[in-house]
C-alpha cells in the first residue's frame, strides 16, 4: 500500500491526466490484492442475475402465451342469407373503414362447413345434416385487443348483418389476463432488481471496507473523489460483467435443456424457442450486470467518502 500511495502522490504532483488505463491498472491491482472479496462480489451478481433470467424467462413465455391468445380472437360478423356481390363488397368497405380494424376477410358457408368438419375431426359426423346449417361470414380482426368490444358494437346495426360474435366474456378475461402478466410481471421485476442493487452494493461494500485506510490516505495525498471513485465502479462493472455473463450461460443452458421435455409434455403450448430466448435475454442481462455492478459500487464508495 506504501509504495502505491507514494506512486499515487507523484501522480498527482506531477499533473499528470488521468487515463482509462491508469484506472484499469489500479482495478486489477485491486482484484489481485482481493481476489475473494472479488468472487464473492462476482458471485453474487452472477446468483441473483440467475434468479432474474429465471424470472424473465416465466415473464417472457406468459407474456408470449397471452399474446397468442389475445391474437386468436376475433369478430364473426354473421351476414343475411342471399346476399349479393356489390352487398357484401359494399359491406366489407364498411368493415374495413370502422376504426382499428385491421383486416376482413369473406368466409361463404360451405368454406365455414368444412373448416368446421375439420376442427370436428371424427368426434362428429354431419354428413345427415340436410343442409348447411352456417351462415356467410365476415372474419374480422382488430389491430389492439382492447379495442375489440367497440369495434364489435360498431358492427351491429351495419345493413345485411344480423349477429356479431366475439366471444364477449371470453374476450374480457384474456384482457384482464393480459394486463395482470404485463404489470406484475413489470412490478416483480422493479422489485428484483432494487434487491439486486441492494445486495451487490452491500456485498461490495464488504471490498470497499477493506481498504478504508487506503481511500482515507488518498484523500489526504489531494486524490478528489471522483479520482477515488473511479477504481471501484470500473472494478463493480467488471464484476458485474462476468457475472452476468456466466449467469447468461447458465439461463440460456439450462433453458435449452428444459424446454425439449417441456414441448413434448405440452405440444400445444406455444413456447418461446431457446434461440428467441437467447436473443431476448442475451444482452439485456449483461446490461444489467454492468449497470447494477457499477450503481452497487458507487452507492457503498459514496458511503466511505462522506466519512
Amino acid at each position: 500500500m506504501r509504495s502505491r500511495t507514494l506512486r499515487l502522490k507523484r501522480h498527482l504532483s506531477r499533473g499528470a491526466p488521468m487515463s482509462i488505463s491508469f484506472f484499469l491498472r489500479e482495478v486489477f491491482v485491486n482484484i489481485r490484492r482481493s481476489p475473494l472479496m472479488s468472487i464473492a462480489a462476482t458471485s453474487t451478481v452472477m446468483v441473483l442475475v440467475v434468479i432474474l433470467g429465471f424470472f424473465l424467462i416465466i415473464v417472457l413465455n406468459l407474456s408470449h402465451l397471452s399474446d397468442y391468445l389475445m391474437g386468436q380472437l376475433q369478430i364473426v360478423v354473421c351476414l343475411k342469407d342471399s346476399m349479393k356481390q356489390e352487398e357484401l363488397s359494399t359491406l366489407q368497405r364498411k368493415l374495413l373503414v370502422i376504426k382499428n380494424v385491421s383486416s376482413v376477410v369473406y368466409v361463404p358457408r360451405e368454406r365455414g362447413l368444412l373448416l368446421l368438419q375439420r376442427q370436428l375431426g371424427t368426434t362428429i359426423s354431419l354428413d345427415d345434416v340436410p343442409r348447411n346449417p352456417l351462415p356467410d361470414t365476415f372474419e374480422v380482426r382488430v389491430d389492439e385487443p382492447q379495442y375489440i368490444e367497440p369495434v364489435a358494437r360498431a358492427m351491429f346495426n351495419l345493413p345485411g348483418v344480423t349477429k356479431v360474435k366475439y366471444g364477449a366474456d371470453v374476450a374480457r378475461r384474456l384482457l384482464a389476463l393480459y394486463r395482470v402478466v404485463h404489470f406484475v410481471g413489470l412490478f416483480v421485476l422493479a422489485l428484483l432488481f432494487f434487491a439486486t442493487v441492494l445486495i451487490i452494493s452491500n456485498t461490495i461494500r464488504l471490498t470497499v471496507f477493506a481498504r478504508r485506510k487506503e481511500i482515507h490516505i488518498m484523500q489526504l495525498v489531494g486524490a478528489a473523489r471522483w479520482f477515488v471513485r473511479w477504481p471501484f465502479v470500473l472494478e463493480g462493472v467488471i464484476q458485474g460483467f462476468f457475472g452476468a455473463f456466466l449467469a447468461s450461460v447458465i439461463v440460456n443452458l439450462s433453458y435449452s435443456y428444459v424446454i425439449p421435455g417441456v414441448e413434448k409434455a405440452i405440444p400445444f403450448l406455444p413456447i418461446l424457442r431457446p434461440q428467441e430466448i437467447f436473443n431476448l435475454l442475451c444482452l439485456p442481462l449483461l446490461a444489467m450486470g454492468i449497470f447494477v455492478g457499477a450503481l452497487g459500487s458507487l452507492i457503498s464508495i459514496n458511503r466511505f467518502l462522506k466519512v
